[in-house]
């Protein structure tokens, strides 16, 4: 709904039913179809409000989104009950989270040739799951209510502030943080005391990219040169972990007992491309 000739208010609602993903329905260990293979269901609500100005816009909202039966990657790695040296994986149906948070961007033009742009984005995503599984003759309890969903930055934060240094050419610095960034979890170590107990938390890092363009504009073609270097620092991050996956066994949930992915170093590209 426009409020004004500037402003804007708006709100989704929206629901999902949808099969899995290929991943959750074949295993591709063994090349053999899941068990308990059950729809995703996916209840949003959003709303948000947009402003729009010749030097200055922005877009702000906040959402709310239940997710039920979402599957856990690739299934869940537990002990064959028929051969306890050997893992098996399995489905792992009934799995719900919460998502909510809020999330704000903008861009204000400082001069001619000058422009800001920036966001915001903190959530609050958590499982809300207490489950019972059946392997063979086996039960594996576990609980993750409350406990942060792994595998994401659950607040990021960026700017980058663009130049054009001349006519159809510029610079673009971008910085990027990503902040409260649980490791990923296999749900059958909460159980008993460490029930509902977070996953060892990757530590906050931040990124800093450099971009460059010039475009060549003909009668009704372009030719468009860009330049790019990431982690321009060469910072030194995880990009991703597995809590509690350490080969000795340990289950601290710290550090010491996770298994960790190094995020890539300095790296850069080149490319020319012809619009026509």
């Amino acid at each position: 709904f426009n409020v004004t000739e500037t402003s804007n208010v708006f709100l989704n609602l929206g629901y999902l039913n949808r099969t899995p993903q290929y991943s959750n329905v074949v295993d591709n260990n063994t090349n053999t179809f899941f068990d308990n293979l059950v729809n995703e269901k996916i209840l949003a609500i959003e709303m948000g409000y947009g402003f729009r100005s010749k030097r200055f816009s922005l877009n702000s909202n906040g959402y709310l989104t239940r997710w039920e039966n979402r599957p856990l990657p690739y299934g869940l790695s537990v002990p064959d009950p028929l051969d306890p040296s050997e893992f098996i994986r399995v489905n792992v149906p009934g799995m719900d989270a919460i998502h909510m948070g809020i999330e704000t961007d903008f861009a204000v033009i400082l001069h001619k040739k000058l422009s800001l742009e920036g966001m915001v984005s903190i959530g609050d995503w958590r499982w809300a799951s207490k489950e019972d599984i059946v392997i063979y003759s086996d039960t594996i309890s576990f609980d993750a209510r409350g406990v942060h969903v792994g595998d994401a930055a659950q607040s990021t934060y960026a700017a980058s502030l663009r130049y054009a240094f001349v006519k159809n050419g510029y610079l673009k610095l971008k910085y990027t943080f990503f902040d409260r960034y649980y490791s990923d979890f296999n749900p059958n170590s909460l159980s008993g005391e460490t029930s509902g107990k977070d996953s060892w938390r990757i530590p906050s890092y931040g990124l800093l990219s450099i971009h460059a363009g010039y475009t060549v504009r003909f009668e009704k073609s372009q030719l468009r040169f860009k330049a790019n270097i990431f982690n321009a620092l060469n910072s030194l991050y995880i990009s991703d972990a597995r809590n509690n996956y350490h080969l000795d066994g340990s289950s601290d949930f710290d550090a010491n007992s996770a298994t960790v992915f190094i995020g890539q170093g300095l790296r850069f590209n080149v490319s020319i491309g012809f619009q026509f």
